[in-house]
């Protein structure tokens, strides 16, 4: 008869592999599959042997049926903890040479937190621009490449019902960011041409 901690035993545990560089638009590759018989606590640790960034989306179920998906964007490495039985590991290139990256997994419980970044870059006219919101977001932060322009650039909260809720200026953010509470949209409303990014605070 099997044992409680052989139940909980992965399929697999560790992987790695070589992410091409980045061609204009994120291609994810698989980077792990593994299953068990039972969840218990799982400790995801993915790091870059080439000490260059990456994007890792990471499902993983607890039950018979499917279950939560995160999005994290590592700079060198990161660890996440989630309570699973399965796991999905896909890992896409951020750096514009080969990426090395790789993955292991330990069965224990950790207090973790994660983020996940998106750019874009601003026309002239400064047209608003939704910024989507990951899964697990607990805030945001808005940086222009050029600062002179963040005083006049407003980052815009709207519920679940369209109402707009919140307009930051960007200068006047919190130092760990907006609130996102019950948005169902955020936006950037710049005043210029400028290169941007999003950092989201991830609760998980």
């Amino acid at each position: 008869m099997a044992t409680a901690s052989c139940d909980t035993d992965l399929s697999t545990r560790s992987d790695g592999r070589d992410l091409p560089a980045w061609t204009g638009e994120l291609k994810l590759l698989p980077l792990l599959d593994a299953d068990a018989p039972a969840a218990t606590w799982r400790i995801v640790e993915a790091f870059s042997r080439s000490d260059l960034p990456f994007e890792l989306h990471l499902a993983w179920s607890a039950g018979s049926g499917a279950g939560a998906e995160c999005k994290i964007t590592v700079a060198r490495s990161a660890r996440v903890c989630v309570y699973a039985r399965g796991l999905r590991i896909r890992a896409g290139n951020l750096a514009d040479a080969t990426n090395r990256v790789g993955v292991t997994v330990a069965d224990a419980y950790a207090v973790t937190e994660n983020q996940w970044e998106t750019t874009g870059l601003s026309d002239e006219q400064g047209v608003a621009v939704d910024i989507p919101i990951p899964p697990f977001a607990r805030r945001v932060r808005v940086e222009m490449a050029d600062q002179s322009q963040l005083s006049t650039t407003y980052v815009l909260v709207y519920d679940g019902l369209a109402v707009l809720r919140a307009s930051v200026p960007g200068d006047q953010q919190p130092t760990e960011g907006v609130p996102i509470g019950g948005a169902r949209t955020v936006q950037i409303d710049p005043s210029g041409a400028s290169a941007w990014r999003a950092v989201f605070t991830l609760s998980l």
